[in-house]
């Protein structure tokens, strides 16, 4: 499979999901990090698709804290698979 040559800066979560890029996310309360696709999280949470990358969001559940959180979402700039 192809993947799609990302033009310009990856800014928000839709750019890292056309770029095929993995997302790490980040609980600003405990600091536990998790990656995942990013396809995943827009899934779950639609209103994420226009969000930017390295700003606190409001609004996510930490499995480990077991609170209600703000997240950071960064761009790992790796492909899923690839070692």
């Amino acid at each position: 499979m192809l993947r799609r040559n990302p033009r310009g800066p990856v800014a928000t979560l839709a750019d890292a999901c056309e770029a095929d890029y993995l997302v790490t996310v980040k609980c600003d309360r405990c600091e536990t990090r998790r990656q995942m696709h990013p396809y995943n999280l827009i899934r779950d949470h639609e209103r994420l698709t226009t969000a930017p990358l390295n700003v606190s969001l409001p609004g996510f559940f930490c499995k480990t804290c077991r609170a209600s959180v703000n997240v950071t979402i960064t761009c790992t700039h790796s492909h899923p698979g690839v070692l």
